[in-house]
């Protein structure tokens, strides 16, 4: 079990599912700098979906809007797998439905720290092996 009480991210694995390049690199280079192993960047629910087949993250980073469509399939994925993510999007919580709804949400740009604490907040206490999809 990895402990995050104290909010190291490193060693976690967290899939970046973001469609604006600049956004999804500026996040994977955050989540590197801390340690973290990105799943993706990816830019569809799709290639998401297809990434985490069996191979579950420890927590996720969800853009809500992705060309043409939407990360609401991926984020129930996700849940049914318990595995924890936030939200990251220039939208208000009021625009989130289905398995997004509810979920912690970063308005962009994204602010480095409160991207931390949200993580951090996620995965508190949660085992590695919690989202190992089996």
């Amino acid at each position: 079990m990895i402990d995050n009480k104290d909010g190291n991210l490193s060693g976690r694995r967290v899939l970046v599912v973001e469609d604006e390049h600049l956004i999804a690199m500026d996040v994977q280079d955050i989540l590197e700098g801390w340690g973290c192993t990105v799943m993706g960047p990816v830019a569809s629910a799709a290639a998401a979906l297809e990434l985490i087949e069996g191979d579950l993250p420890d927590a996720a980073v969800l853009d809500v809007n992705l060309n043409g469509g939407t990360s609401e399939p991926v984020a129930e994925a996700l849940r049914n797998g318990k595995c924890p993510f936030l939200v990251m999007t220039a939208y208000n919580a009021s625009h989130l439905f289905g398995a997004l709804a509810g979920a912690p949400l970063l308005n962009k740009p994204v602010d480095e720290t409160k991207l931390r604490q949200e993580l951090s907040a996620l995965l508190a206490d949660t085992a590695s092996d919690r989202c190992s999809g089996t």
